[in-house]
């Protein structure tokens, strides 16, 4: 592992957070340390990597105080949850470019050295890389689009680029993502700490990074893809090993609606809003969806400090709602691009997920 030297701050800082992830590092963490030598070797830079323990009941900190005694381990004494982990893992960075990295993911051993150089663009807040799923290597994530519709953003659907076809957009980083998905993203770490990292509020997981790509979208800044930057992910390994899924379910609504009443500012979408909103309230218990009204309960409760967030971003915002939308519809309209709108999509049309991404197999197009 990379050394560093008393007083020489790395170019490059590596957040793994991990909870009872033991297995998960033992398998993932030796191609991050492949990636990061690489990265070393040919970029002639250097690098850090953290790992921020959340409470965990494995072994989890004796076994990377044991076998990577280089790497930095920060041990937190309870389960905070994915924010403040993460949190914790940015507040120790030194590098001028903060990847973070999920504890289930394994990365290519280029991974880093197409994701670094974007951030020599100034204006580039976050980059979120091209991933699939671990069993078969299906295309999971990569462009992620978003729309303003029925009162609510989407952020669901992912695209994807015909490298042979869109080779001009990706070596001049003219690839736009309406978000950075944390578990697989690079963030300006100057930019990450104005934005004082994920809103903890968020807590214990799920749209916090799509919370913070929009704040960076609407501070006036850019989100960029790169489809160069290949991993595989266990998606939800943590998650699911550790919660109930109707837990989940109304974790991730509750959030959902957090999200939009502290960064919906726009008039007429705020009003969008709340009318959808309105006739949710009157007709999700005809279908009996009672985990609607515990999600919006608990956003309820959670109103005073959704507001103080709201007035900051509010007051912070250079670009407008109405502005973001219409900056990334221009993009899906001009870019050698394919959305994959469903999963179905992706079996019939993304070819490059036939073989292992990570084994030499072709994902260089769809």
């Amino acid at each position: 592992m990379n050394r560093e030297k008393p007083g020489i701050s790395p170019h490059l800082s590596v957040v793994i957070p991990t909870w009872n992830g033991l297995h998960l590092l033992q398998n993932n963490l030796p191609s991050v340390l492949t990636a990061l030598e690489q990265f070393k070797n040919q970029l002639r830079r250097n690098y850090e990597l953290i790992i921020v323990d959340d409470g965990s009941r494995d072994s989890t900190s004796d076994w990377v105080a044991r076998q990577y005694p280089s790497a930095r381990l920060i041990r937190r004494p309870d389960n905070g949850g994915f924010s403040k982990t993460c949190n914790t893992g940015f507040n120790a960075c030194r590098g001028r470019v903060v990847a973070l990295l999920n504890n289930d993911l394994q990365i290519e051993h280029d991974y880093f050295l197409y994701l670094y150089p974007h951030f020599e663009d100034d204006t580039v807040f976050a980059v979120t890389a091209r991933v699939f799923e671990w069993d078969p290597p299906t295309f999971a994530g990569g462009g992620r689009v978003g729309r303003f519709r029925r009162g609510f953003w989407s952020m669901h659907f992912n695209y994807d680029v015909r490298e042979s076809a869109a080779q001009e957009w990706i070596e001049q980083h003219r690839l736009l993502s309406a978000c950075a998905i944390g578990g697989f993203a690079g963030y300006s770490r100057s930019k990450l700490n104005r934005l004082g990292g994920f809103n903890e509020l968020l807590s214990p997981f799920y749209w916090e990074d799509v919370d913070l790509s929009y704040r960076g979208w609407k501070r006036g800044w850019k989100l960029h893809y790169e489809p160069r930057s290949r991993a595989r992910h266990e998606i939800s390994a943590t998650i699911d090993a550790n919660y109930d899924e109707h837990f989940v379910k109304v974790t991730s609504l509750r959030n959902r609606l957090l999200f939009h009443w502290i960064n919906l500012h726009a008039p007429s979408y705020v009003l969008r809003h709340l009318l959808l909103l309105f006739v949710l309230l009157v007709t999700r218990f005809v279908v009996l969806d009672f985990g609607f009204y515990r999600s919006f309960w608990g956003a309820l409760m959670r109103l005073g400090p959704a507001m103080a967030c709201r007035k900051i971003e509010k007051r912070e915002a250079a670009r407008s709602d109405m502005e973001l939308s219409g900056l990334l519809h221009n993009f899906y309209r001009e870019a050698p691009i394919q959305i994959f709108e469903s999963q179905e999509e992706v079996i019939q049309h993304h070819i490059g997920a036939v073989t292992n991404p990570l084994q030499g197999g072709n994902t260089s197009s769809i």
